[in-house]
């Protein structure tokens, strides 16, 4: 399918000191980001973070409060929507139900007078593509929720857009058709190379998706990266919390020197911290995800409360004192509830957050 010129590849988003308030509500709070071309960004959080505010503002159906959006170097902030060439995927699929799939597909080239032979072509290329050339004739109640997303889909690549916004598109899929739907779409978008936005607040489907991630919460974004970095060192307590499944384990305590040797020592429990030096000592509370957690023959005793397998592994929460631990093993543990059992932490995994501020300390 022709990408008009590389338009698509050659677009990226700014957005500079960006606030949306509606009344006295700050629903977007001073947002500052660069979506570069081809990039398929996500937009990651939970209800009411502000992602969806913040896309509809970058389509053009909201307005801004404050600051600016630029696309493809072009200021949009009073450009009307139509006029942004951007094209936009909804939770709700919005297929007019008396037009055919045709029609529906079609009709962003009517409202913008290509000719019969024109819409034709650019149908049937976007429809290949999407594997859904069978059901041009069909009318939407006639397809399934997969099928319906795919000519929602196809309605907004038909006419080559700069910038390709969706909206949660996957939530009314089934669990096995989303997992489908997001390989699909991963490498569709990497096929057109259209720089894609994509809202979610599934860190599942955010993670196996993203070339990068902004994660928003209450209006702020708290981390901006790839999927690495933002697993493997999240920037705050929250994106700690919110990206991973099970979450990472997050427990208060403090870092104190004893002699030559750092410690982390919480209510219940005191580990060695070998090899890891720190400024000073703090309040702290530290991470450790479930895959961390090493069970062993010696080590920290608890007693394990819940244990969940799950075939490829079995998450088991131990109970060290008043503090609960989930861990992540791999395969069918042979452990069952009220069990004895001790565990270690991989040191080099272990992250440090400031009590007070509830950012990463470096160490």
């Amino acid at each position: 399918m022709d990408n008009g010129g590389c338009k698509g590849i050659m677009s990226e988003v700014v957005i500079e000191n960006l606030t949306k308030r509606f009344g006295n509500n700050v629903v977007l709070d001073h947002i500052n980001l660069t979506i570069g071309p081809k990039e398929f960004f996500v937009l990651l959080g939970p209800s009411g973070s502000g992602k969806t505010t913040l896309l509809r503002l970058i389509a053009g159906l909201e307005d801004v409060t404050e600051g600016s959006i630029y696309i493809g170097g072009k200021k949009v902030n009073d450009m009307q929507s139509k006029d942004r060439d951007v094209a936009m995927v909804f939770q709700n699929y919005a297929l007019y139900p008396h037009f055919s799939v045709y029609d529906n597909i079609a009709l962003p080239l009517k409202v913008r007078k290509f000719t019969k032979d024109e819409q034709k072509q650019r149908v049937k290329e976007i429809s290949e593509i999407l594997h859904i050339g069978e059901l041009l004739e069909k009318k939407p109640r006639q397809l399934s929720g997969g099928q319906q997303q795919r000519v929602a889909l196809a309605r907004a690549l038909v006419r080559n857009p700069s910038i390709f916004l969706l909206d949660e598109p996957l939530s009314n899929l089934d669990a096995k058709l989303r997992v489908e739907a997001r390989t699909f779409l991963k490498n569709l978008q990497k096929e057109l190379g259209v720089t894609t936005i994509f809202v979610t607040h599934d860190q599942s489907e955010a993670m196996a998706m993203a070339t990068k991630i902004a994660v928003l919460n209450r209006g702020i974004i708290k981390q901006v990266a790839d999927p690495y970095e933002l697993y493997t060192k999240p920037s705050d307590t929250f994106t700690a919390g919110f990206v991973g499944s099970p979450a990472m384990n997050m427990i208060p305590g403090k870092i104190v020197k004893d002699g030559n040797t750092w410690k982390f020592t919480s209510n219940d429990f005191t580990i060695n911290l070998e090899g890891m030096k720190f400024n000073s000592e703090a309040g702290v509370i530290m991470g450790v995800r479930p895959e961390h957690v090493v069970i062993s023959t010696e080590g920290l005793s608890g007693n394990v409360s819940t244990v969940e397998p799950l075939g490829s592994v079995t998450y088991l929460e131990v109970k060290i004192g008043n503090t609960d631990i989930m861990i992540q093993y791999t395969g069918l543990a042979k452990i069952e509830a009220n069990s004895a059992i001790k565990i270690n932490f991989a040191l080099d995994k272990l992250l440090f957050y400031d009590k007070e501020t509830e950012k990463l300390i470096n160490y």
